[in-house]
């Protein structure tokens, strides 16, 4: 049943830190013949607690076909890749490593396989290293052929990634007396030893004043910039998911802040926008352009070409904000 405060629909927007996505073609598969309809169940007959329903077939996994009888021909199978010999099995494939190696003398790098229900070859580059996503029925050479064929773009796209990480590092926040907080696309030095019990601005000098001892520990000092960082999130996305609310005629019911590791942002049928407190690292222009795309989903829940349009009537800057919002750093929070 679905929920009255979070139905089961949602939208999101993910702007993570992956270089790219390759699809390789795979070759055409003949259309299946059709298979005999299954016995329609009992609906009166209970089932056992013990036994546990029988899988689902698809196109690419299917059930195991029923014993042929001596002197039969086996029955062609549905699901057969056009070369694989009519009534031989293929070969049995053990199970692949965690971590592959893939060595042509010129280029070289790990990967992890993972086999799949899909039609086609997928390399994959992000933070998790190089992921090649292949269907079942593909042959580990096939696999190979494919990454000779992009093992230059792989390389490339690998050194691209840990040269981010290595960025990334070397843009982590100092927790202590002195240390740099990007805020709103700035940078603000922290300062421990305020008085009172909350932390302040002073905009004019670009300081965040800390209400801690000198000699805090890193974990206290973050704490206290995270705490202060949320409540200034919420403020601003008040502030602006109010704006662009106005604009398109719609109502915002709920606002929360999340940490996902995900997406930056998403938005229910329901009306509750969830928003990342993290998005204050970066520029207004790249705030705006998150909180307008959740509000536009509030009109259009997809993400149609209605949809971009309404975003663009919303905030004509956003594909500036979004290419600049993939290409920003996010500190290590630590």
């Amino acid at each position: 049943m679905q929920s009255k405060t979070e139905p089961s629909r949602q939208l999101s927007l993910f702007e993570g830190v992956d270089l790219a996505i390759l699809a390789i073609d795979s070759p055409s598969i003949p259309p299946a013949v059709a298979a005999p309809p299954l016995p329609h169940p009992d609906p009166h007959r209970p089932h056992p607690s013990d036994e546990a329903p029988a899988p689902p077939t698809t196109p690419l996994a299917p059930a195991a076909a029923p014993p042929v009888a001596p002197g039969m021909a086996s029955p062609a199978s549905p699901f057969a890749f056009p070369f694989a010999p009519p009534g031989v099995a293929p070969p049995h494939e053990p199970a692949p490593p965690k971590t592959r190696r893939y060595d042509d003398g010129t280029h070289r790098f790990e990967y992890t396989l993972r086999r799949a229900s899909r039609r086609s070859i997928g390399i994959r580059i992000d933070d998790q290293g190089i992921v090649v996503s292949a269907p079942r029925w593909v042959a580990l050479g096939q696999v190979q052929s494919a990454l000779a064929d992009k093992a230059a773009w792989v390389v490339r796209q690998h050194g691209l990634r840990e040269q981010r990480q290595r960025a990334q590092q070397a843009a982590r926040i100092d927790w202590r007396e002195g240390g740099c907080l990007p805020y709103l696309g700035r940078t603000l030095t922290l300062r421990l030893g305020a008085s009172g019990n909350t932390a302040h601005l002073r905009d004019d000098a670009g300081e965040l004043h800390l209400p801690l001892p000198a000699d805090s520990d890193a974990r206290r000092v973050r704490d206290t910039a995270q705490a202060w960082l949320q409540r200034e999130a919420m403020t601003l996305f008040q502030q602006r998911t109010a704006h662009f609310a106005r604009q398109l005629g719609v109502v915002v019911r709920a606002i929360k802040l999340t940490s996902a590791s995900t997406r930056w942002g998403s938005a229910t049928a329901c009306g509750t926008l969830r928003l990342h407190w993290r998005l204050l690292h970066f520029s207004p222009a790249i705030v705006d352009y998150v909180v307008a795309h959740e509000v536009a989903h509030l009109r259009e829940m997809n993400h149609s070409p209605r949809f971009w349009q309404t975003v663009g009537e919303l905030f004509p800057e956003w594909q500036t904000a979004r290419s600049e919002l993939r290409h920003s750093l996010l500190p290590p929070w630590e």
